[in-house]
């Protein structure tokens, strides 16, 4: 694997995984080995206190070579697989359970063991018993009192390799089932990090497919997780691009096509006029018709500056309180001359006779001069404009309705777009540049106020909203 999320994935979880067996290993084994001497521990106090019992009957009458007595040992000795020693209370050995053993007989346990079974107490000690022992072993020794008289104890010895033979396989087993258990939980482990990170990889190669201009590309991602709905966000950012792309191309063909055509028309009468092609008696009308179409040429500049400055946040708005109704008046007469021209019928609803409205000025002065001149523009000769104000809680609704060719609910969802020019082939929106709604879309924006339009069998209808004062 190469350095990647997985191969780091894999090591940190890795080690983690061994940590946590590594303590689970030493707990396990310090509670068996726990377990198992304090479990053979209690049993050899067990069988002692019975020795201790029978012992105290020989000790009393000081008869050490009690045949039963004898036999009991050499009985516990082959069951509990354990030395057991009964001494006097002067320390000597006086009976032991094996006849290996007998050369112990009539030797002495240290004063200072005899002193804690003397005291009552019992024996607890590991070793080799000061030498008296052939091998390491666990040793518990238990007092033997007669008519509450100190007379002596019973020693048992359980070799500590026997035990530790049995905590040996024990521990192999243990081991066993630990490797085992890293084995199956590191191949958990390589095949949830590999459900993390082969998505990952893909939406990483998707990411540079996408930043290489190829903007088709779409994820297939199921795994019912975040990751999943991380290629649904990475879809729909692709998606987001493919549009944007495909905006920006069309933008470039309208602007080409838009700055063409009049430069087009400036370029042929101007070279009419030099090489004479035009007579001079009509030279001051199409000289009158080149300077239309430059400023054609600088409006259309004008409006792409002033949407690319919108859009980067370099729109300065200056809040002041106007009284909305007169504004709405005052620009509707610039239009007086067209509406007159196209014996338009004109009618204006306020839901007040004054309204105060809290805004930009200037800026809905703006939105309205595009508004009424996409009004006067498509209203058909003897048509009708409607321009009502509602007022609602907190806000005021400007209304500009105009009849006209219907517009279906697809091309009402794309008039913002730039360039937009609705249905070329029936040249209902071929007059304008396809720029001013956008820019009324965009003004609106930066006031955080809402606009939208509507349509019916004849009519259509832009709507925005301005704060009250």
């Amino acid at each position: 694997m190469r350095n990647s999320i997985q191969k780091k994935l894999f090591i940190t979880y890795g080690i983690a995984i061994i940590i946590g067996f590594a303590i689970l290993a030493l707990t396990l084994l310090k509670i068996f080995d726990r377990y198992f001497i304090e479990n053979r521990k209690e049993l050899l106090y067990e069988q002692g206190r019975k020795v201790a019992r029978e012992a105290a009957s020989v000790l009393y009458l000081g008869n050490p070579d009690s045949k039963s007595l004898i036999n009991d040992l050499q009985v516990l000795d082959k069951f509990l697989n354990a030395h057991i020693w009964v001494v006097n209370g002067e320390g000597t050995v006086i009976a032991v359970s094996g006849s290996r053993e007998d050369s112990l007989l009539g030797r002495r346990v240290s004063e200072e063991k005899l002193c804690i079974l003397a005291k009552g107490e019992s024996i607890e000690a590991r070793g080799n018993f000061e030498g008296m022992l052939s091998e390491p072993s666990l040793t518990v020794g238990y007092p033997v009192f007669v008519n509450g008289r100190f007379s002596g104890g019973v020693l048992v010895h359980a070799s500590l390799l026997e035990i530790q033979g049995n905590l040996r396989e024990i521990y192999r087993l243990t081991l066993w089932a630990i490797l085992v258990s890293v084995a199956v939980a590191y191949g958990i482990l390589y095949i949830q990090i590999r459900r993390i990170s082969d998505p990952l990889r893909e939406i990483s190669e998707a990411a540079r497919v996408i930043a290489g201009g190829e903007f088709q590309r779409r994820l297939d991602i199921k795994t019912g997780d975040e990751i999943e709905e991380l290629g649904r966000s990475f879809n729909n950012m692709a998606e987001s691009l493919e549009k944007i792309e495909e905006n920006r191309r069309n933008l470039i063909a309208n602007i080409s096509h838009d700055l063409r055509s009049p430069m087009t028309s400036i370029r042929g009468f101007i070279e009419g006029i030099v090489d004479g092609t035009i007579p001079e008696d009509r030279r001051e009308h199409y000289l009158s018709i080149v300077l239309e179409e430059s400023k054609r040429l600088i409006e259309i500049t004008n409006e792409l500056l002033e949407l690319s400055n919108i859009q980067q946040g370099r729109l300065e708005i200056r809040e002041e309180a106007f009284e909305l109704n007169e504004t709405i008046r005052k620009k509707f007469i610039a239009y007086e001359k067209r509406i007159t021209e196209k014996k338009l019928n004109v009618t204006f609803s306020i839901c007040e006779e004054r309204i105060m409205a809290m805004s930009d000025k200037g800026l809905i002065e703006r939105v309205l001069s595009n508004l009424l001149d996409n009004a006067v523009k498509f209203t058909p000769e003897m048509g009708s404009i409607e321009i009502r104000t509602l007022s609602k809680e907190g806000s005021i609704t400007v209304e500009i309705k105009n009849t006209g060719e219907s517009i279906n609910s697809k091309e009402l969802t794309k008039v913002w777009e730039r360039f937009y020019k609705g249905d070329a082939s029936r040249g209902l929106y071929k007059g304008g540049y396809g720029l001013g709604l956008s820019i009324v879309k965009e003004i609106i924006s930066q006031l955080n106020e809402k606009i939208w339009v509507s349509g019916g069998e004849g009519y259509v209808v832009f709507a925005f909203t301005v704060k009250k004062a």
